[in-house]
Formats: structure tokens, sequence, C-alpha cells
């Protein structure tokens, strides 16, 4: 017999799991059911409701109990599970909070959060490959598989010799990072060229050499890759080599290696993770392209059994990775964020860590749901540009953010993964204006740095760039003075590595799937994209013209979405097959609709378009027409400074070509001719 507080406990106790099963049945159908079995080892201590704890009668209770009486009490927000027989406790608990308390690490617990369910996307991305690039699009592709990105695995030791491949460069002291970031756009490149073509051939040989490796020298503990770095910056290395193997198993679903070898991975990151914080590096100032790949199981592998049952620990590694990480909300909010060139750097001042940032509440929000997330996603990007924009789309950053003079220069790493983070907010927020930067970007300022064979790139580009060749009294402040060379690796190695994923994953990301069970035009160029029984091949020579024929089928008829540019004037038009769609809004900063009937339907979208000027800093000009930003062309004179394998080389260009020129914006008009360079 136990007291009268004891009783009245086991009634009310009694009363909850009646609720709570009234609850159990509706829940357990639905998405959030899979996080009832919560985070096993994992404790979240405090905020505990009134009553707490609650002891459960049945010995063989389960944490889903508990899971259950959390979501049948009124104001219950997280709750934690004590195992019977384990530790001091001999009867299984139940504790239930008011509030989400942090994590900690105990073996006799398992612990939940109760709304542990991701935001859905705005335009969810597709499967690697379901979209094949098309055109001069795919041309582009293969011009970078026969240049260095199909070559640097033969012949440049970081990549060839890396760590990651048993190898003893790409060390420690680079963060084993350069492999990772070659990998994470190989794989893309590799299967968006075309079937039975020679460069996918080789690509595929080559990611498959480290694909294989990698998963095939997993550590007992999970974790991959070299384990030689003490410090919070341990982590980073993993974060590229985790999205090249996520974007490897939507291309080659067939193979069973990389969903387990994910989750033993970020099994072994969380637990060192109390140990060992990101702390001020460069992991913690990169923390959401890690919660990428939690997100990423959640959203394409929930139907795994092991990924279900490890539901509720993938949002603990993010909110974890949330917690540990960099306030990027508060920098880019807050007095710190500097209005002009830094001063005093920091980690928080890097150009790529700032390029990076850009998704990083567009990221978290799916999972915290705040609406000041979203807010913050729009708010950072007026700001950045505000002070350090450029003509092309990018913001002046010469290792760290440097203003909006035009020949302070912006890195190429800075460029795909502004690119990169564009596209990531568009599809989680589905706002225009994040594609309309990603595809200003990718159109500008990725070919403006890279020649047109793709055998060298410089390491930092110039809107107002009168020659490329090294400078001992430089403009640009925080780089060497071979930073605008065009070469194998002017400067710094990083670059080499990191610039391969820039068209490759702009060309993953041309369609997103919409809520309605249509599809998305979300960066305009020449594909192929198949969902499901939709089909729709898009033929255009955008951005060089702004007209996209779009030829689709389905067998019951699908929402076709069109994203119309800020830029675009008022004589856009849509037809649907052959026949004006007046009726339609087209305005510009939004996604118009065409209901497409079912069978074959043919839409032509032309974006209206008009000679436009930006001012910059000092009240400087530039000229833009559609998505383009027009040079003045200059005659080049390519001289060669060294010879490496194949054809890599560097180069110094200069030019004869006056250009102390001044613009007469009143008389600017378009002309159309072929060539020339004009």
């Amino acid at each position: 017999c136990g007291s009268d507080l004891e009783t009245m406990q086991r009634v009310r106790l009694l009363l909850l799991m009646m609720a709570a099963a009234a609850a159990a049945t509706s829940w357990r159908d639905t998405a959030e059911a899979s996080f009832a079995d919560g985070d096993d080892g994992v404790d979240r201590v405090g905020g505990d409701l009134a009553g707490m704890p609650l002891t459960l009668e049945e010995e063989a209770a389960k944490a889903s109990d508990c899971a259950a009486l959390c979501e049948a009490r009124e104001g219950c927000a997280a709750w934690a599970f004590g195992k019977a027989f384990c530790g001091t406790e001999l009867r299984p608990k139940c504790w239930l909070k008011g509030n989400v308390p942090g994590q900690s690490l105990d073996r006799c617990r398992v612990s939940g959060v109760r709304d542990a369910a991701l935001l859905p996307f705005a335009f969810a991305p597709l499967p690697l490959a379901a979209a094949m690039p098309t055109g001069w699009l795919q041309e582009q592709l293969r011009v970078q598989a026969r240049g260095l990105s199909g070559h640097l695995s033969l012949f440049w030791a970081d990549i060839e010799q890396s760590t990651w491949v048993g190898g003893h460069h790409d060390g420690a002291a680079l963060l084993h990072e350069r492999a990772p970031y070659w990998l994470n756009g190989a794989v893309p490149l590799a299967f968006q060229l075309t079937p039975g073509c020679a460069e996918r051939a080789t690509m595929l040989s080559q990611v498959s050499r480290y694909i294989d490796f990698i998963l095939a020298h997993q550590q007992a503990d999970g974790w991959l890759g070299a384990d030689n770095i003490s410090s919070g910056n341990k982590y980073w290395g993993s974060f590229n080599v985790l999205q090249a193997l996520t974007q490897y198993a939507e291309a080659a679903p067939e193979d069973a290696r990389v969903v387990p070898a994910l989750l033993r991975f970020l099994r072994c990151v969380h637990a060192r993770l109390f140990a060992t914080p990101l702390g001020n590096t460069w992991s913690g100032a990169r923390w959401m392209d890690l919660v990428l790949t939690a997100h990423w199981l959640l959203d394409n592998r929930a139907d795994d059994p092991a990924v279900a049952a490890e539901m509720q620990f993938l949002w603990d590694l993010g909110e974890l990775l949330h917690a540990q990480g960099f306030d990027w909300r508060a920098w880019f909010e807050g007095p710190s964020f500097p209005e002009g060139p830094t001063v005093g750097t920091s980690l928080f001042t890097h150009g790529v860590n700032n390029a990076q940032a850009l998704k990083s509440s567009a990221v978290y929000f799916r999972q915290s749901r705040d609406p000041l997330d979203r807010a913050s996603s729009l708010q950072r990007v007026e700001r950045l540009m505000r002070y350090h924009g450029q003509p092309t789309g990018m913001f002046g950053c010469d290792e760290h953010l440097a203003g909006r003079m035009p020949s302070r220069g912006s890195e190429l790493c800075t460029v795909v993964e502004a690119m990169f983070s564009y596209t990531c907010m568009s599809a989680v927020h589905g706002e225009t204006a994040f594609a309309d930067l990603a595809e200003r970007i990718a159109y500008n300022a990725l070919p403006g740095t890279l020649d047109a064979t793709m055998w060298s790139h410089q390491y930092l580009q110039q809107a107002n760039e009168v020659d490329a060749r090294a400078h001992l009294d430089h403009v640009w402040t925080h780089d060497g003075p071979d930073a605008t060379l065009f070469g194998l690796a002017p400067n710094f190695g990083c670059c080499t590595a990191n610039f391969n994923q820039g068209w490759p994953k702009l060309a993953a990301r041309l369609w997103l799937r919409t809520g309605d069970g249509g599809l998305l035009a979300h960066i305009y160029g020449p594909s192929a994209v198949r969902a499901g029984d939709v089909s729709v091949n898009a033929s255009t020579d955008y951005p060089f013209d702004n007209v996209v024929r779009f030829a689709a089928s389905s067998a019951a008829g699908f929402p076709l979405h069109l994203r119309i540019p800020a830029w675009a004037t008022n004589d856009t038009s849509v037809t649907l097959n052959g026949a004006p769609l007046r009726h339609l809004t087209l305005r510009p900063g939004t996604v118009a609709v065409v209901a497409l009937p079912p069978g074959r339907a043919n839409v032509t979208l032309t974006l209206g378009a008009a000679l436009r000027t930006e001012r910059g800093m000092n009240g400087a000009v530039s000229v833009h027409y559609g998505p383009l930003l027009f040079a003045l062309h200059l005659a080049e004179t390519w001289t060669k400074l060294r010879q490496y394998a194949f054809q890599s080389a560097d180069w110094e260009i200069t030019t004869n070509t006056s250009w102390a020129v001044a613009l007469d914006v009143d008389s600017l008009r378009l002309e159309r001719g072929g060539g020339g360079g004009g």
C-alpha cells in the first residue's frame, strides 16, 4: 500500500494514459509518429511540469508511451523517459517538460520533442539526375569534365593522394577539405552528363574510387576519414563528403551502403560534440552544411526502418549543431557587421563563411519554425548587398568582407557557395529573389572567373579588372599578389577543389517540386526533367535569349510553375499550345502557374527585358539586360608562366585595349549581332 499522494499520482497517471491512448491512434498515423521512439541515450534535464516524474506501472513500458503522454498533455513540449533497471531506476519513469531543455548524454534516458517534424519546402529539390541539363549547359558540363574537374584526381596531390583515399596529402593542416570539396562537385557532374558519353564514364569511374574507399574504411565508431584533428575543426572536412554521399545516394539508390554509413557517422559526431564542441572553428562557422545531411535523411529516407528509428536523433543533431554553431542571425542583424571594408578580421568576416551562412536561417527555419529565421533570410541579403554588393550579384570579399569597391574582388569559393546558398533559400522560402541572385551569379560571376576550357581559374575576380597578373602592389587587401592569375591553384588551393560544384549543383536545381503536384522552372536553362509520369523538355538559349519553350507530357495534367524574375518587363507573355494566356498574372518577382491538360502540351515563356543601369560605389554604373551584366571587350594577351600536368598551366592576361573610357548612360541602346566580343 502506498501513501495518499502515491494513490493520487496513480489515478492521475491512469487518466493521462487513457487520454494518451485516445490520441495515440491518430497521432501515430502521422509522420510525427516515427519520432515517438525518441533519442536513446539523450536526456533533457529541467523544465519539468508539476508532478514529475510519472512512474509507469508496466515494467515493459516504452519510450513511446512517454511520448504519447506528452502528446496528450496540454503544455507539454518535450519528454524524457527513464529506463527500468538502469542506473538507480527500478521502474520506468516519464518526465514531461514545459519547454525544450538542452541535451545531455545519459544511457539510462530516452528523450524527444513533441513537435519534432520539419516544415515542408516551399519548393522541394528533386533527386539528382531527375532533371538533366541539355543544350549549351550540357556542353558546359562536358567542358568541365574535360578540364580540371576530370583530371585533378589524376595529378593534383591534394586530391590524387588525399588522406580520404589512403594518401598523405590534404592533411590536418588543410583540414582534410580539398578532396571533399572536389567530390561534392564531381558527383553531380558525373551523374548529370549524358549517359553514354565518354566524359560521364570517366567521371563515374573517378567518383566510384573515392566513394568506395571512404565507405570501406569507416572506423569502428562510425568516423569517416582521417581522425587526427583534436579541436572542433575535426568535423568540417566531412561536411562536403556527406553532401557528396547524399547526392550519390539519390542518383544510385540501389547502393545500400550509404544510409547506414551516414547514420553511424552522424551518431559518432553527435557523441563527440559533447566532449569537443564546434567552438570558434570552421566547423562552428559552417554548421548548417552538416544540418543539411541530417535533414536530407529525414526528408528522403524516412521510410527506411533504420532512419525511422533515428528520426528524433537526427532532429537532436540539428538542434545541437545550431546551439553550438555561430549565431549568424545575430551577426547579420547586429552592430558588429561591417558596413564597409573589414578592419579587424575573424571567422565571422570571412567571405566564404558568409556565403555559406546566407542559408543558415533558411536551413534551420524548417526545424525552428521561427518566423524570425525567415525574416533574417531576407534581411541578411539586403544588408550584405547594400554594403558589399557587386554588379555580378556577388559581394566584395578579398578573403574578408571588402565593401562595394569593384576592384577589391570576390573569391571563387564564395561564388559557388553563394550560388548553392541562394538555391537552398529559394527552395525553403519560395522567394524568387533568391533564385534571381543564384542565376545572376551563375551567368556572370562564375564564367567570369574560369577560362573557356575550365583548365584554369582565378582565386579573386574583380568587377573592374584590366589585367590578370601578379601584383606586388595590389588593391585587394587580404590575399597574395597572384590572386587574380588564371591557373591551377593561384593564391591558395581551396578554390581549385571547390569550384567544381558551381555548374553541376546549379544544374541540379533547375527544377523543383511544388506542393500541388507540379514542377517549378526554378533556374532557366536548357534541360529535361522527369518526375513520375510527368516530363518536360525546356529548349532555350537562355540567358543569351529570353524565350523558353517547354514541351510537356503527363497522363493527368499538372501545374507548371514559372518564375518571373524581378527584372522582367510588362511585355512578358506566356502561350499554351500557341494561344496567349492573357488572364495569367505575370508580375515580376512572383511565380505564374499554368494548368496543363492531360497528354502533350507546349508552353512558350517570353520574358520581356530592357536595358537597365545600377549605381554602385561613388556613382559607378553597371549595365544589365535580363540576367546578364555587360562588360567592355578587351583584347587579351595570354602569357604562360608555368606548365603542370596535362593542359594545366598558370597564365597572366594583359591587354593593349584602352579601358579608361566614360559611359554615356543616356545614349545606351541594345544591338544584337553575331560574335566579335562586342
